[in-house]
């Protein structure tokens, strides 16, 4: 209940205030629910509870039994040693709860920064910009990464890094930096930034045959890295084959609710992502901004690779796609309503608008209404049947 009321304070004060000062409210809305994850307790099944214990140790035992962790790969933080300053830097705190409120801090805050600068960038109308949000808010799972802390917090920093990298083209260094605390924060964050090197290289190849490559790159990169755990004794690499030997192991399409909740968000994905790349791929010109949205399709090629293998799958959806979709949705429609208002779209019969985009402008409400409904249904489901029914204080 407390989560929703933070969404409904949040949208209304976002309506009230003047679009220039939007970036209050999104502010508000991090801290908010930064101090929700700080008063919130982990069950005992819960990742978080493991490191929370794991703080203790670090508190009780300070500098020397940190780096004993670290000798020793305890916890794998000899492979993921930032992942261990992390929890290091936590102990010196007074209250292990500062662990979820950080992390909480960090993903929400990249998440909204995106959002945010891709509005201004491309001046999106307030309504759409509205209803991107109320998508990633409702789609993007607050308790997973509340709980599993590294890996949701991972990707959220390796999308703003990638963001900032191709798009904005400022701090390159810093985008580095972040690449690098992405891939010692948790082994699944070098995913993106392989397929953000992919998009990077093929943003101007139309071939079909790239795109049917990066769905079957998961059977690939598996074996790959597989081959290199035997011959290397390397700690990120064992851990990196660990990891992926857990996700073939457990191929399989899962019919699970949590999981065709899932399903039912990448489809949805599809669809927003097909109405907006016509007017995307068609009237964005600038490089950086043509090799963002090529990583955009990429993650949705490998997603589709990747259903089989729940664990991935599951991890783009809920940490990577929300944010992803929101963005189309907010660049195309707003492209969109540019051309209508210049005049560049002619709904009359006899127009010589091209009879595709007449369509698609004709539908541009019914696309948005129903981007609002699944969107709606989604929230429903968070407090009714996904992981936010074990949100308790």
């Amino acid at each position: 209940m407390v989560y929703f009321l933070i969404l409904v304070v949040f949208f209304v004060l976002y309506f009230l205030i003047p679009h220039k000062q939007a970036w209050i409210p999104f502010l508000l809305l991090v801290f908010a629910l930064a101090t929700l994850a700080f008063y919130c307790e982990p069950n005992d099944t819960d990742d978080l509870f493991r490191y929370f214990r794991i703080i203790d140790q670090m508190r009780v035992g300070g500098w020397d039994r940190f780096q004993e962790m670290i000798q020793n790969n305890e916890f794998d933080f000899g492979a993921l040693p930032i992942a261990g300053y992390y929890f290091y830097l936590i102990s010196l705190l007074p209250d292990n709860h500062f662990l979820p409120f950080f992390t909480i801090l960090i993903s929400y805050g990249c998440m909204m920064l995106i959002i945010y600068k891709v509005a201004q960038r491309y001046k999106v109308d307030k309504l759409f910009l509205a209803l991107a949000l109320f998508f990633v808010l409702s789609t993007y799972w607050f308790y997973d990464i509340y709980s599993g802390t590294r890996n949701g917090l991972s990707f959220t920093i390796a999308l703003v890094c990638i963001y900032y990298h191709f798009v904005e083209r400022k701090n390159i260094v810093f985008c580095f930096i972040g690449y690098i605390i992405v891939c010692g924060l948790h082994s699944s964050g070098i995913l993106l930034i392989a397929l953000g090197a992919v998009a990077y290289l093929t943003f101007n190849n139309k071939s079909e045959f790239v795109n049917l490559l990066i769905i079957f790159t998961l059977v690939g990169a598996s074996a790959g890295i597989t081959v290199l755990s035997k011959i290397s004794d390397n700690e990120f690499v064992q851990t990196l084959s660990g990891k992926t030997e857990n996700a073939v192991d457990n191929l399989g399409i899962s019919f699970q609710t949590n999981f065709l909740v899932n399903v039912a968000t990448y489809f949805v994905a599809i669809l927003i992502i097909a109405y907006a790349f016509a007017y995307i791929k068609r009237y964005i010109t600038d490089k950086g901004e043509k090799r963002f949205f090529r990583f955009v399709e990429v993650i949705v090629y490998f997603s589709l690779g990747s259903i089989v293998s729940g664990l991935i799958f599951v991890r783009i959806l809920r940490w990577a796609i929300p944010i992803l979709v929101s963005i189309v949705y907010m660049v195309g429609m707003q492209i969109q309503k540019d051309r209508l208002d210049n005049g560049f779209i002619d709904l009359s019969y006899d127009s010589d608008t091209p009879r595709a985009e007449k369509i698609r402008a004709m539908n541009k409400g019914v696309t948005s209404f129903f981007l609002f409904a699944y969107s709606s249904v989604h929230l429903w489901y968070d407090f009714n049947g996904s992981s936010l029914i074990w949100l308790h204080f």
